[in-house]
């Protein structure tokens, strides 16, 4: 785990809008192009934005992986001479998709697929595809803290201080409606962070829950944050297949990412506020 310490001015009655953005999944044939691209320009057009990658860029799977190798679900545009080192060529096509908004990335997750991979062949795909962006991100591994300071330049108000806990997540598909965010609160429960968000899931959601302290003798509450940051992976594609549809009660991926707006309030306090982009 690792822990980045951010400060950030913004200008009076701004705030600043922090996206989660993972689970691209460059490489397979049901990876959705045309939904990333909008939400890369989404990012492009916020002048504030800072954006934490989620893991799982690329599909990372070869034929060396025999359980789940499928040369249908392999997007059309890789041939063979690919194969010679298919997870660099998938990051590459990623980092060009990112090129308008690389400078606003802060910090880049691990996805299980990069690290299946890495795993079995030895070789750094991670640390190559982060050593891509000029804004010189935190590799922060498979989790991370990320403490994070906003003002907007007035004495009374300051800069006020909240944390982050991201990972790229734990579990599998489930069975139940429920399951993804109910999953969210399970992976950070050692968390005492004001904002939680996974991947992994391939589900948009989002929950809120108003937490009690005390603080030099008198309560106090606050609101915090869990997310499941979304996809841009398709399943069940008339026509395709991929390994992923072929689990038993898998539901529909959701295709979007999450934004979380923080705002600075009196007090040293701030407000926060999660949203669901949902695109396609």
């Amino acid at each position: 785990m690792e822990v980045l310490r951010i400060n950030k001015t913004i200008r009076p009655g701004e705030k600043l809008n922090c996206y989660f953005l993972g689970d691209i999944h460059e490489g397979n044939i049901n990876h959705a192009e045309k939904e990333l691209m909008e939400a890369i320009e989404i990012i492009r057009r916020d002048d504030t934005a800072i954006v934490v990658l989620m893991g799982d860029y690329i599909e990372a799977i070869t034929p060396d992986d025999v359980k789940r190798w499928n040369p249908i679900a392999v997007a059309e545009k890789y041939g063979l001479r690919d194969l010679k080192d298919l997870p660099y060529r998938q990051i590459e096509e990623v980092y060009k998709k990112l090129g308008p908004i690389s400078d606003k990335v802060v910090a880049v997750i691990v996805g299980n697929h990069e690290e299946s991979y890495m795993k079995r062949h030895y070789s750094d795909i991670y640390k190559r595809f982060v050593e891509m962006f000029p804004s010189n991100p935190m590799r922060m591994g498979g989790a991370g803290l990320i403490d994070l300071s906003v003002g907007d330049g007035k004495r009374d108000r300051g800069f006020k201080s909240f944390n982050i806990a991201v990972m790229h997540g734990i579990g599998g598909g489930g069975y139940l409606p429920g399951y993804p965010i109910n999953r969210v609160h399970q992976t950070f429960r050692w968390s005492d962070a004001d904002v939680n968000i996974q991947g992994h899931l391939h589900s948009l959601v989002m929950d809120e829950v108003r937490k009690i302290s005390s603080f030099n003798g008198k309560k106090r509450s606050r609101n915090v944050l869990y997310g499941c940051s979304g996809c841009f992976l398709h399943t069940y594609v008339e026509g395709n297949a991929n390994y992923y549809e072929i689990k038993a009660g898998l539901r529909e991926t959701d295709i979007g990412m999450l934004k979380i707006e923080i705002t600075p309030a009196a007090k040293h306090t701030y407000n926060l506020v999660g949203t669901k982009i949902k695109l396609g």
